[in-house]
Parts: C-alpha cells; structure tokens; sequence
C-alpha cells in the first residue's frame, strides 16, 4: 500500500475481504466520482435544484418516477416511513413522531426484522410483527395484520427461511390501499436490480449508495412513486421536518449520482469473471490444510449481494485448534489488519474478492493459511 493520511494518524488499514461494510468504510470511491465531488465543494448552489436535478437522474437510472438522495438506508427507512405517515398533510409532518390516532402501523414479516428498522418508530411509526419464526410467514399471516391503522409494509429483501416474496405482498398490500416500502440496501448488482424491486410492487425503494454503487459511505437512494417521494422531500433538508438532521451535503449529493452513473454503466461480465479469478486464486493457496475444506461459492445469507463469487472455508474448530470467532479477531488484529466474513454457527470463513485490490487476495489468503497451520498457537 502506497503512504496515506491513515499511516499519518496512526489509524490501521485494512485489506477488505469481507466486502462492502459500513464498519469498515463501505467502499471506496472511484477517482472521476472524488473528482465530481471536489468540483461539487467548489461552489454554493440552492439545494433543491440540486435535489432536483438528481431525482431526475436517480428515477431515470431506475426506471421510477423520483428519486431522493438519503444518509444511507437507515435515514431512507425514516424518510419512507414519514412519507406513508404524513402523505402532503403539512400538519402532520409538523406533529411527527407524534402519531396517535392515525394509521401508524408498519407491517413487517418477522424474518425481516434488522436492527436498522428503529428508523421506523423514530419517525413516529410502530412495527407490526408477523409470523412464526423458523416455520416462516405465510401470506395468511400478512393479511390478518393489516387494518385501518396500517400505513405502509416494510419488505427487506433478504430470504432466509420461508418468507412471503415481493410480489405477492405488493399485490396484497395495494388491494388494501398498503404502499410497500423495500429495503434494498445490498442488492446490488446485478444491475437490472435498479429497478427489480420497484418493478416487483414496491413503492418506495432504498439503496445503499456507500455499498458497490461506491458513492459517499453516508449516502443513499430513495425511489419509486413521485407522490410519496415528494412527501419524503418535503421532511428532508433543507426542510425543517423530521428529516432535517439527515443532512446530505451537496458534495455527497453529486458523488452519489455520479457513482450510479458509473455503477450503471461497468462492464459486469468483466468484473464478475476477476472476482471468480481472485476467489479461485485464493481456493489454490487454501487447499489442502487439515481441517479446512475450501472451494468457490455463493453465499447463501448474510453476505449480501449473493450473486459475487466468494471463497469458501469450512472449518473444523476441533482440529484447526480456533474457533471461527478467533480466526476473525486473529485477522482483524494483524498487520495488515484483514477483514473477513465469518459465520459462526456454519464454522465458515468467506473471502470476498469485491473491493480486494489486486495482489491483496493473496496476502489475506496467506494469513489465513498461517493461522490454520498454527494448530492454536
């Protein structure tokens, strides 16, 4: 690694083989999209023609008809959630969180429950739990929650054990008047994901922009019907709503659409068939030590976007003399610090060749490879 500001300060670099995570910076952005930026700090502009102009390229490069730069998905969730609370009802935005006697609730299927959706009851709405745990949510389950007090459904898009798809609580939820919002923070690519999602019945849809869009780490997307996004606005900066302390910079504004333009348009057969030559590269240098098993896969939860080739490592924690957790911390405290994907409860290591700069997947390989010979050591 060349000199940075980090070595200047003394804070730790990290080779990211776990992929692209806020804890670790997210992702990094590409020079033209810093460049934009740096032009964006050189002068003063009304933000709402900014905001403008990039609900116009946001909706256009996903297929919906507005689009609204947020502070992640998290300030996404808040946003969407005011929306369906408020509509254009200038009062009610005026009263939130407070929302007594209104409809209030927000549907949720319980596998979907993530520690972001407190993004709800900040804004004023209360989460409606359904279903039955590892036995799943059945469409049943949906419709017996939904009532005069409903205002929206949450949907994230992950699918660990049987839950109800998209499409079929998107067709629920509007046959009761139900706009559907849809966490999709890390889905993407591929790219047809842009619109997927808003395609499928979603309303309100919310990106990541610090993930493999590789935007500014505290930026996100906001898209879908223009009278709720137009809601959403309406309670953002540079607005007084409660929005207002989710204040996106206008440097951040057009790093996040210039770096959806540039995502929009890579070459991803190409990039897909480098991270599959990574992953194998890695699988070479991992073959062969005793209790690992190693080979190329996709994941199957948790490491979101599924569709990136990964490496592999299955351990056996009684031979190998760590346990997974061990590995993980044994790796984040080196030099260089490595970041992994660790799964515990699978006794799996992943590798991520994502934003793994070339050379890199061999220097983390290698660490991991020392650790397992280590027999505990």
């Amino acid at each position: 690694m060349d000199s940075s500001v980090y070595d200047d300060i003394g804070v730790r670099r990290v080779i990211n083989a776990s992929g692209s995570m806020t804890y670790i910076g997210g992702s990094l952005m590409a020079p033209e999209v810093l460049e934009k930026m740096n032009q964006a700090a050189g002068a003063f502009v009304f933000i709402e023609e900014l905001l403008a102009w990039a609900s116009g390229e946001i909706a256009a490069l996903t297929g919906t008809e507005s689009g609204l730069v947020t502070t992640g998905t998290a300030g996404g969730i808040l946003l969407s959630t005011a929306a369906c609370l408020t509509g254009m009802d200038r009062k009610r935005m005026r009263a939130l969180p407070h929302t007594d006697g209104w409809k209030n609730e927000v549907v949720m299927q319980k596998q979907h429950r993530i520690g972001f959706d407190h993004a709800v009851g900040v804004a004023g709405g209360v989460i409606v739990e359904v279903g039955e745990g590892d036995s799943g949510t059945t469409i049943d389950h949906i419709e017996a929650a939904l009532c005069d007090r409903t205002a929206a459904v949450l949907h994230v898009a992950i699918d660990p054990t049987p839950t109800v798809p998209l499409p079929e609580v998107a067709e629920l939820a509007h046959s009761h008047g139900i706009p559907v919002i849809v966490d999709a923070a890390a889905e993407l690519p591929p790219v047809s994901n842009l619109s997927a999602f808003a395609e499928a019945g979603g309303d309100l849809v919310i990106f990541s922009g610090g993930k493999e869009i590789s935007g500014p780490n505290d930026s996100g997307i906001l898209c879908g019907n223009a009278d709720l996004v137009a809601a959403a606005t309406a309670q953002a900066f540079p607005n007084g709503g409660i929005g207002r302390p989710l204040k996106v910079g206008k440097e951040q504004i057009v790093g996040l659409v210039f770096a959806l333009k540039r995502f929009a348009d890579l070459d991803w057969e190409s990039r897909m068939a480098h991270w599959q030559r990574m992953a194998e590269r890695m699988v070479a240098i991992l073959a062969g030590i005793d209790g690992a098993t190693v080979d190329v896969a996709l994941a199957k939860r948790g490491g979101r976007p599924l569709c990136i080739p990964r490496t592999r490592v299955r351990i056996d924690e009684a031979v190998v003399g760590h346990t997974v957790n061990e590995l993980d911390e044994l790796l984040a405290q080196g030099t260089p610090a490595i970041a992994v994907g660790a799964d515990a409860a699978l006794k799996e290591i992943w590798l991520n060749p994502q934003h793994l700069e070339d050379g890199e997947e061999k220097t983390a390989a290698l660490r991991l490879r020392e650790l397992l010979e280590a027999d505990g050591d």
